[in-house]
């Protein structure tokens, strides 16, 4: 393992990058020959920046190869920036969850945004973002570059050429029977009466979450997302009853920051290789915290090969810093909730060998 430069992959390589400062998550994908996906956003909290954009900048990549960016949830720590990713990416299509794309959660996001903004979710606010950049890139027959995932659907193919392999992304989620929990949650919802208290309340749509499987040659790649293990007919437990690759995955995101939640077995026995390179993010928020211990026990007894993009506690940042001096002896010992923004890089050439993981700190090995 070694530390990150500002490299490109080479025009033969597969790449996957992680970042992650503690509360956020975004992957960015370099799918050969300069081609590059985006799954999810975050931002960073010391200056403000979205990491996934700002690490293809650094590394002279051409936006306009972007050609997908992915919104696998609407949870503030996978949406964050989202919204000037897809700007930025002017010939990249959006993908969204089939689930969030009815007359219903389009009037929730109406109402979220009546209240003051303070109050406002700001996933929503990311979505209304979203609907209007690509409502503006409609082609000349009306069709906008927006996409809806659903369990089976083959969101990208890029054909072989220049003797790199063909590319295939698939969606493995949400199931029929998770899109109908989650619209009966939203119906559940009367904005107008949430308006006038003052907030649109948060759902919890990792019922809907978008957990990706993506071929290049005869490599696969598991991006788990926040997809839950269940309920009956959802999450995992409706993947692996529906789902049968024909090569198991050698590189597994693994879903929702490690928590038990995620956690289903068949889903590694009967998708992953033996040993597969995991890589994560971890979740921080107030007093909850993704891995728990237990977690990274059962994560390392699956795979000797688990990396994290913040390991340990985080450390302070100057303002925090700043503000521990200020207050003196009240402050003992003070942490930034995020941290700082640490990636995870995995390469590989498709036929030639196994994955090479590069980490920028605070990421580095699980443990």
């Amino acid at each position: 393992m070694k530390s990150c430069s500002a490299e490109p992959p080479k025009n033969n390589e597969l790449e996957v990058s992680i970042f992650g400062p503690g509360k956020g998550e975004s992957i960015v994908l370099h799918l050969g020959l300069g081609r590059w996906m985006v799954v999810d956003s975050c931002i960073d909290q010391e200056d403000r920046t979205v990491s996934g954009l700002k690490y293809l900048r650094k590394i002279g990549a051409d936006l306009q190869n972007v050609h997908m960016i992915v919104g696998t949830h609407a949870h503030d720590d996978h949406f964050a920036g989202i919204a000037s990713f897809y700007e930025a990416c002017e010939s990249a299509t959006f993908v969204v969850s089939d689930a969030l794309t009815n007359a219903e959660f389009m009037a929730l996001l109406g109402a979220d945004a009546e209240v003051p903004k303070p109050a406002r979710y700001s996933a929503y606010s990311e979505y209304r973002k979203i609907f209007e950049i690509a409502e503006s890139r409609k082609n000349s027959n009306g069709i906008a570059p927006l996409r809806r995932a659903t369990e089976g659907a083959r969101l990208l193919h890029l054909p072989a050429a220049s003797d790199f392999p063909s590319v295939t992304v698939t969606a493995l989620s949400p199931s029929e029977q998770a899109k109908t929990r989650a619209l009966r949650a939203i119906a559940a919802e009367s904005p107008q009466v949430n308006a006038r208290r003052g907030k649109i309340p948060a759902l919890d749509p990792n019922d809907a979450s978008i957990a990706l499987w993506i071929e290049v040659g005869q490599v696969r790649i598991l991006l788990g997302a926040d997809l839950l293990n269940g309920p009956a007919g959802c999450g995992w437990q409706a993947v692996v009853a529906s789902f049968k690759p024909d090569f198991p995955a050698s590189l597994y995101k693994v879903a929702h920051h490690g928590g038990a939640s995620s956690h289903h077995q068949p889903a590694w026995d009967k998708l992953l290789v033996r040993n597969p390179l995991a890589v994560m993010a971890p979740y921080r928020r107030g007093g909850i915290n993704q891995p728990q211990p237990h977690d990274v026990e059962r994560i390392l007894s699956l795979t000797d090969r688990a990396y994290i993009t913040a390991v340990g506690t985080p450390t302070p940042s100057r303002a925090i810093r700043r503000e521990k001096s200020q207050l003196g002896t009240l402050a003992q010992n003070p942490r930034s909730v995020w941290g700082k923004i640490g990636q995870v890089r995995a390469r590989c050439t498709p036929g030639e060998g196994d994955w090479k993981v590069n980490t920028v700190s605070p990421a580095g090995p699980l443990r």
